[in-house]
């Protein structure tokens, strides 16, 4: 008997189902592949959707607070911030005074205002002072943190600082402005939220913050979010305290914070700065750096802000460190001589009178009726001269002219004299020196194109808007004076040592311009450490 052979059919039917279930997995990795595709697509759209209604918020908050501008009444604020949700909870507080005497954090309380909840704990720093010769520890309050923003607010309410060994401290709370927004029916029927919270809405703000969330949801998926947070600053006459190009180098124990010289800018009584009303909310900045380096003891009870890859090393800082610095450092067209009624030629001399204006001299008045006085002169060392109270002068120097000490602006009542003095080299105090003793920082504007150092030594004081781009600055402190350099400061770098302090004038942010508020800082927030900090904000 024969075997029957095996059918070659039973081979083909295997081969044909093992390829068949080759092509089946690789088109279902294929597909699943080109359905990953998909979505990730949609999610990269929606992500950059998400950050475009991100900035949204924050253009919608700029745009309120450009249209406040620098108004500061109930009318102007509901106008510019029409459609947003004003109060209810704490957003924010200002330190009005530090206070001095601490040895721990005081209990931080708030009472009042409609509302509940707020809790906020207090942050003090250590400064070291001259006071009468003698070296002086001062320790303040100089900010406070937000525990719980609270709710239910319609008013600000009151913030005690108690406790804590010391005396003097005083804050204000602000309330927060919010708004949400919602979208739908966005491509693959996906729905979005945008939510947008900022501090200072009434312009009061030190460094109003504005912090947006723009949440995304699909359909087949998990949210999408993103978060910017941005800082406004509020244009003045000037920087708010000290600007350098480059380099900032502190030495010793050098201090930088801010003062009020008067209820009303400008307007006399004046009264010098004190450790004991003292505040924080100047601004310390390096554009080009490399560095600012505050040294082991240096303290700026405010924010420090600097421009691209500028380090910032040592010291205590109360506030923010802020990036992406901006300042013109063009200097003004000086000017000059026409001839006409109002401008006077001193030539070469190497002092100017006693007082100016002279009693024979006459003003140019300008179309808005402002009565200046020119004075033009070369080689001249500006010292020992009163500006009469009530009167404006400018003083053009030429060939070398300096300054040093002796500089008087007269205030009489409410009259305060006022003098710009644009000239081509330093200035230059030490011992007891003083430079506008009895008036206020913005009473005296010095312009100096110089490319030598501006020096202070000892006692020197100077109250004033120094503006002098190309040249150094180099305080040498070692007097028995706690005032030092009140106003504000443009300059090339700065070297302090010993315990030469700056203390900017707050009456000096002023508006210059009609453009109020200006961009001073843009950032993704992107990990969950920094997002945390605004999360309990937006919660609403």
């Amino acid at each position: 008997m024969r075997l029957a052979g095996k059918s070659p059919r039973g081979s083909v039917l295997i081969t044909t189902l093992i390829f068949s279930l080759i092509i089946a997995i690789t088109l279902t990795g294929y597909l699943k592949l080109s359905t990953n595709s998909l979505k990730l697509a949609h999610r990269t759209y929606f992500a950059d959707l998400a950050g475009n209604l991100a900035e949204a918020g924050t253009e919608e908050a700029v745009w309120s607070f450009n249209t406040l501008g620098y108004a500061s009444d109930t009318t102007h604020i509901t106008a510019a911030w029409g459609g947003w949700t004003l109060g209810n909870t704490v957003a924010d507080t200002n330190i009005t005074s530090m206070g001095s005497g601490f040895t721990s954090a005081p209990t931080v309380t708030f009472s009042g205002g409609g509302g509940t909840g707020a809790a906020a704990t207090a942050n003090i720093v250590t400064s070291t002072v001259v006071i009468s010769g003698v070296q002086t520890t001062i320790t303040g309050v100089c900010t406070l943190t937000i525990t719980n923003a609270g709710s239910g607010y319609t008013s600000e309410p009151t913030i005690t600082l108690s406790g804590g060994g010391g005396t003097g401290a005083t804050a204000r709370a602000m309330l927060a402005a919010t708004r949400t927004i919602s979208f739908s029916g966005l491509d693959q029927n996906a729905t979005a939220t945008v939510k947008v919270w900022s501090s200072g809405y009434d312009g009061s703000g030190t460094v109003p913050l504005v912090v947006t969330k723009a949440t995304i949801t699909p359909i087949d998926g998990p949210p999408i979010e993103k978060w910017i947070k941005i800082i406004l600053s509020k244009s003045g006459v000037l920087p708010k305290g000290l600007i350098a190009k480059n380099t900032i180098s502190w030495n010793g124990h050098p201090l930088a914070d801010s003062f009020i010289s008067s209820t009303a800018p400008g307007v006399p009584p004046f009264t010098q700065y004190n450790t004991a009303t003292a505040r924080s909310n100047i601004t310390v900045g390096s554009l080009y750096g490399p560095t600012v380096d505050l040294g082991a003891q240096g303290v700026v009870n405010g924010n420090v802000t600097v421009g691209s890859g500028v380090t910032v090393t040592n010291g205590t800082i109360s506030g923010q460190t802020i990036g992406n610095a901006q300042y013109n450092f063009t200097m003004p067209t000086y000017p000059t001589n026409t001839g006409a009624l109002g401008y006077y030629s001193l030539g070469v001399v190497g002092s100017l009178p006693a007082t100016l204006p002279r009693v024979t001299d006459v003003p140019e008045v300008a179309i808005d009726g402002t009565r200046t006085y020119y004075y033009f002169c070369s080689g001249t060392t500006i010292g020992a001269t009163t500006i009469t109270a009530g009167k404006n002068v400018v003083i053009v120097g030429s060939g070398g002219t300096s300054m040093v000490s002796g500089l008087q602006i007269g205030v009489s009542g409410t009259n305060v004299g006022n003098a710009k003095i644009y000239m081509d080299g330093p200035i230059s105090e030490s011992g007891n020196d003083a430079i506008n003793p009895s008036s206020w920082a913005g009473a005296l504007t010095v312009y100096s194109t110089t490319t030598q150092t501006c020096t202070f030594s000892g006692n020197a004081f100077f109250s004033g808007v120094l503006i002098a781009p190309d040249a150094p600055l180099t305080g040498n402190g070692g007097g028995s004076n706690q005032i030092d350099l009140c106003g504000s400061f443009v300059v090339k770098s700065v070297t302090s040592n010993g315990h030469m302090d700056f203390h900017y004038d707050e009456g000096l942010g002023q508006p210059s311009s009609s453009k109020a508020w200006s961009l001073a800082l843009w950032k993704e927030l992107q990990t969950s450490a920094d997002r945390q900090v605004y999360a309990s904000r937006l919660n609403f």
